[in-house]
């Protein structure tokens, strides 16, 4: 791949700020006093994107679209001067009918999708071009907390506008904007049309993917999030070769809850973990012998201390590897190994008359022309196949369980009752908000909502 690396890592705070001499005899602050070099080097490889989508109903009535379609905005980074090759993020590209990719220059070329990931918010872009200039990925794990950085993009249709800040927090997570969140957070301005732009450092190397801001529809406030260039490079790779990424899948649902009452109760030392509410039947976590209400405090070698990081690091782990997780249980300490499963994206139970697909999603608050809110937080999560419920047949066990289109399916399982009697018991969410447990007597002769 043709890359290019800037060096300009001799840049301190005194650059940004470096003045003449004053008339009280204060001595000038050396050093330089401009990043412009910086800037000039890596610009050539910020691409600004438009991209053609259907416009809702509502959208054609508001805005008097006359050929029901729009025009989204976004931004971009070569990272492979050869092949082509554009990241971007993927609600940029979402739902495109056309995309035109436009260089500093001016030029402007058709864009082709190699991949997409919804669940980090990654897309792979190419475009027929000669003479591209390339930037390096760089190792995000490296970045801190202070580093100075310069974000690019098309913030309002202002075409290559940049920006400069601090790398404000690294690994923020459980901020409900991706299924995949491992964030760099920075004060540098990031507004509509920025994402999918290069977050760089003062080396002219990609540390991030600009994707998020917390602020108002006018725009940024200073807390915006990139995508660490470590997790684009993980998607990529995979988009490259397969043109889709698969992601880990243990089949649990689990729960922040207070692990020093836990250790209190069984004489242990404080500690951190989540608890294992209920294990899909058939999954890897029930093969492995993990079971409701263990608490798992590490997986493959790494502390676990909320929910949305096992879920993050399951999503990350490598298909098909088999992975240690230690955890209590009854206040004894085990370990267990588990096969990374894919996550898998449909399911139809035989008894059920029910079409389910496990393709759930949200709209996040996204610098994009799309219409943006915030999902509701919570301290449960469920990993596991969500399914989204699409039809219901008439007359079906589904239909008379209660099960309705729109609902979602996250466990299914078939038992009998004291009295020989098999009974259906599905674990539904519905509205986002509600969990209910509906079962069924398989004579129909009862039915009940728990």
């Amino acid at each position: 791949m043709n890359y290019s690396r800037v060096q300009f890592g001799s840049l301190f705070v005194l650059s940004l700020i470096a003045i003449g001499s004053f008339a009280s005899g204060v001595p000038a602050l050396t050093g330089p006093k401009t990043i412009a070099p910086l800037i000039e080097a890596v610009t050539p490889s910020v691409v600004n994107i438009s991209a053609t989508k259907p416009s809702s109903d509502d959208e054609i009535v508001r805005n008097r679209y006359r050929s029901g379609e729009r025009t989204a905005i976004g931004s971009g980074v070569i990272i492979d001067a050869d092949k082509g090759y554009i990241v971007t993020n993927e609600h940029v590209i979402r739902d495109a009918t056309e995309l035109r990719v436009s260089l500093n220059d001016g030029t402007t070329f058709n864009a082709t999708i190699v991949g997409e990931d919804r669940y980090s918010d990654v897309a792979l872009l190419a475009i027929e071009a000669e003479n591209l200039k390339a930037l390096t990925l760089a190792d995000s794990d490296k970045t801190r907390v202070g580093d100075f950085v310069v974000a690019i993009g098309n913030p309002f249709r202002l075409q290559h506008s940049v920006t400069s800040g601090i790398v404000s927090a690294l690994g923020r997570k459980n901020l409900d904007i991706e299924e995949v969140e491992d964030f760099i957070q920075t004060d540098a301005s990031i507004n509509q049309g920025n994402s999918g732009g290069p977050l760089i450092n003062f080396y002219g190397e990609v540390i991030g993917i600009n994707t998020a801001i917390i602020g108002g529809a006018s725009g940024s406030v200073g807390i915006g999030f990139a995508i660490p260039s470590n997790l684009v490079k993980e998607s990529i790779e995979q988009l490259i070769e397969f043109g889709s990424v698969s992601r880990g899948y243990l089949g649990v649902e689990m729960e922040d809850f207070d692990a020093a009452t836990y250790a209190r109760m069984y004489g242990l030392d404080d500690f951190d973990g989540v608890r294992i509410n209920s294990v899909d039947i058939g999954s890897a976590a029930e093969e492995s012998g993990i079971q409701d209400y263990d608490v798992i405090v590490s997986f493959d070698g790494e502390p676990i201390k909320a929910t949305y990081e096992l879920a993050n690091r399951i999503r990350r782990a490598k298909l098909g590897a088999s992975v240690p997780i230690e955890l209590f249980r009854e206040g004894k300490k085990l370990t267990v190994y588990t096969e990374i499963r894919p996550l898998y994206s449909e399911q139809k139970f035989s008894f059920s008359g029910a079409t389910l697909f496990g393709d759930s999603t949200w709209i996040p608050r996204v610098p994009t022309d799309d219409v943006p809110f915030w999902r509701n937080g919570s301290s449960r999560y469920y990993h596991g196949a969500v399914h989204n419920v699409t039809r219901v047949e008439p007359d079906s066990e589904a239909e008379k369980l209660g099960i309705k289109v729109y609902d979602q399916i996250i466990k299914s399982e078939v038992y009998s009752d004291i009295e020989g009697n098999q009974i259906i018991a599905v674990d539904v969410l519905r509205d986002e908000q509600e969990r209910l447990r509906l079962t069924l007597r398989k004579d129909n002769s009862e039915s009940q909502t728990d």
